[in-house]
């Protein structure tokens, strides 16, 4: 059974007898081919097969343990520096007394071993079984390459979501601004996003999906869609853009709609006015942003409400403030405050807002790399555990 599930996986399976004895090789083709494995090479000798093996592919090996110019091992040894063993299965011909040699082969990386004198039953289980085991691997390593390739798509197209060309800053719109976001996986589920609204403004948003992978990306994307979509349908009584807080509510019941996973995403939007400074925002369930000052760094108190996705009826707020020329706002996910070093401790919000003091006055994008740089000394090496986004907006003189 082994021996057919391996021919139906591997039909043109190749296959390489080593040995230095002619008799040795004329039977074990022999016997191979009465079992339907019709590619068979010969070598004499380990340097014969390990050049025909650096020419060529084979499925299999059959390797005699003793032989002259290079035996066994050094055969062994030089595939597994080559790793060569990792696609390439290998099984020791060894005489039954010879059983400290089968185990040091196995050590080296053989993955069964062919007693002599050749039993046709054993040949036939061992060479199946060795086969199947490479057309599995072969299958899963092009699944996982498959997959590999599909993750780096989906990563460059939720990328290409987020704008990264940052505009300059204009006598008419006096505003610097800048982001950052480096997902934990291939994929994560952080957002940010700005773009001018119908009546001169700039709206701006950071956000985060519960979760990793596909799944939050999916969300986020879905968010990011939504904010943009309203902001450009709602408008105020008076006309112009609807409120922050109207905004988000209504991207909240969207987001509630058919939710059955129960993923929900933490979300600070907001919209500037670059001629007076004046910044309405609504929090939905995120860590406030800073404010960054000639004075230093304050944490911006304002009502939080509860994340998007959860209660549609939640009753969101407009918080404002307003911007002094040079002032700037820092917003950010929890991939900062929480990212951990080897004893398990966290980054933390003293961390941050040290990373950021001191850095007030210089230029935005040098702010968010500083604050990257601690995160990654804090860290030692550690993998990162989730995503890290951040996005800066300065009113300029």
């Amino acid at each position: 059974m082994a021996t057919e599930r391996a021919q139906a996986a591997s039909p043109n399976a190749r296959i390489l007898v080593v040995d230095d004895v002619e008799d040795n090789r004329d039977l074990l083709t022999r016997r191979l081919r009465r079992e339907g494995y019709i590619d068979i090479a010969l070598a004499a000798d380990g340097e014969e097969a390990l050049a025909m093996i650096g020419a060529g592919n084979f499925d299999l090996v059959l390797l005699d343990v003793m032989m002259p110019k290079c035996d066994g091992y050094q055969v062994l040894e030089r595939l597994r520096a080559d790793g060569r063993l990792l696609d390439l299965p290998v099984i020791v011909i060894s005489a039954l007394d010879e059983i400290d040699s089968v185990v040091r082969c196995i050590q080296l990386g053989a993955v069964d071993y062919l007693p002599k004198p050749f039993n046709a039953t054993l040949l036939r289980a061992r060479v199946g079984a060795s086969l199947e085991q490479k057309a599995l691997r072969d299958t899963l390593r092009a699944h996982l390459t498959r997959l590999e390739q599909e993750l780096d798509a989906a990563r460059k197209l939720q990328m290409s979501m987020v704008p990264i060309d940052f505009p300059q800053a204009t006598p008419e719109q006096p505003i610097e601004i800048f982001a950052a976001m480096e997902p934990a996986r291939e994929v994560g589920g952080d957002l940010y996003d700005f773009f001018p609204t119908i009546d001169g403004r700039l709206a701006f948003a950071i956000g985060d999906v519960s979760g990793k992978g596909a799944p939050a990306a999916m969300h986020m994307a879905r968010a990011k869609n939504l904010l943009r979509v309203v902001s450009g349908l709602m408008q105020a009584e008076g006309g112009g853009v609807a409120s922050p807080a109207a905004i988000v509510a209504r991207v909240n019941q969207e987001l509630c709609e058919n939710n059955d996973t129960m993923m929900f995403v933490t979300l600070i939007f907001g919209i500037i006015d670059p001629k007076t400074g004046i910044v309405a925002f609504c929090n939905a369930g995120h860590d406030p942003p800073y404010r960054l000052g000639a004075t230093g760094v304050a944490a911006v108190e304002a009502p939080q409400g509860m994340a998007l996705g959860i209660m549609p009826t939640w009753a969101y707020e407009t918080a404002e403030m307003t911007l002094a020329p040079g002032e700037a706002l820092y917003l950010f996910t929890d991939g900062i405050t929480e990212a951990m070093d080897v004893a398990d401790a966290l980054f933390g919000k003293e961390r941050l807002e040290a990373a950021l003091l001191g850095l007030a006055s210089g230029p935005l994008d040098r702010v968010i790399a500083a604050v990257m740089e601690a995160v990654t000394g804090f860290a030692q090496g550690c993998a990162q555990a989730d995503d890290i986004t951040s996005l800066a907006i300065r009113r300029l003189a």
